[in-house]
């Protein structure tokens, strides 16, 4: 079994370094996970996401994910400056106990909403995810509609007041419109644990995590890193097409067969002789 490499970015103290040693010292868990720190020496953290990033990119370097103890920016712009990237690409979805979401403006519902999309599907395994718009501006209808028409399962816009029911379990994420909406700080509220940040639309799967929070942050990035494998890999040497239309294909020898009922000669045997007449009734009291 391979085991799971992984760049754990930051100082890892108190807690956190007992819930590492712990898992390490396990009976079996050092077979599963191989831990590589960066910033561990006093370097600083925005130089060792570099370095931490630069190994995961090399074939040279085996680390298959990175963990992000709090730095100091917000993820995406930390790696958006370490990769010398302004990339729009880069996703944060955040994800507190069952809930994942991301924040947007107006402008980029539609861009957002595909990249959260590809998310769930690539990285958490979700085949056909449902997606939630929670807004109270009424001319994102619109542009819902319009994403409705292509076929993806986004619904909305809803107010905020749909986290307080039964019906939010429906949704495998939702889509946070505006920065005065409240939302945010009300699921952040009902959280029972830190949030975890995933970082998508990068090659490296990254995971940013509050301080105590090391255990969830290793599960979630071995199983995006599985995920995304699993995910990838038939899209890599996709099967060649199996039919070909009658047109395309039509000095075929199979399509050149002449159509009809069962042909005795092409199906008789050596020293047999087919008798095809039916008896006389003579015959058949003869015989009887």
């Amino acid at each position: 079994m391979k085991k799971n490499n992984v760049a754990i970015v930051g100082n890892v103290t108190g807690n956190d370094a007992s819930i590492l040693n712990n898992m390490l010292s396990a009976e079996g868990m050092s077979n599963l996970y191989t831990i590589t720190l960066y910033g561990a020496d006093g370097q600083p953290e925005q130089e060792a996401l570099k370095d931490a990033l630069d190994d995961c990119m090399e074939e040279d370097v085996d680390i298959d994910s990175i963990v992000c103890l709090p730095l100091a920016l917000t993820p995406h712009k930390a790696v958006r400056h370490a990769l010398e990237d302004d990339s729009a690409t880069i996703l944060p979805v955040t994800i507190s106990d069952e809930t994942r979401y991301i924040t947007v403006e107006q402008e980029d519902i539609q861009k957002k909403a595909t990249l959260l999309e590809l998310c769930l599907k690539r990285d958490l395994s979700i085949l056909m995810p449902r997606i939630a718009i929670i807004s109270s501006d009424s001319e994102n209808t619109d542009v819902i509609k319009k994403m409705q028409e292509d076929d993806t399962n986004i619904f909305g816009p809803f107010p905020g007041e749909i986290l307080e029911t039964e019906g939010i379990r429906a949704f495998d994420a939702l889509i946070i419109v505006g920065k005065e909406n409240k939302t945010e700080e009300y699921i952040k509220s009902l959280s029972q644990k830190p949030s975890i940040i995933l970082l998508t639309g990068i090659a490296a799967p990254i995971v940013a995590t509050e301080p105590n929070n090391i255990y969830e942050a290793l599960a979630l990035v071995t199983e995006v890193a599985k995920n995304r494998i699993v995910y990838d890999f038939p899209l890599k040497n996709p099967l060649p097409k199996l039919f070909v239309e009658k047109k395309e294909d039509g000095d075929k020898a199979r399509y050149a067969k002449k159509k009809g009922g069962f042909d005795p000669a092409a199906h008789k045997r050596e020293n047999v002789t087919y008798n095809t007449k039916a008896p006389t009734e003579e015959k058949q009291v003869e015989e009887s």
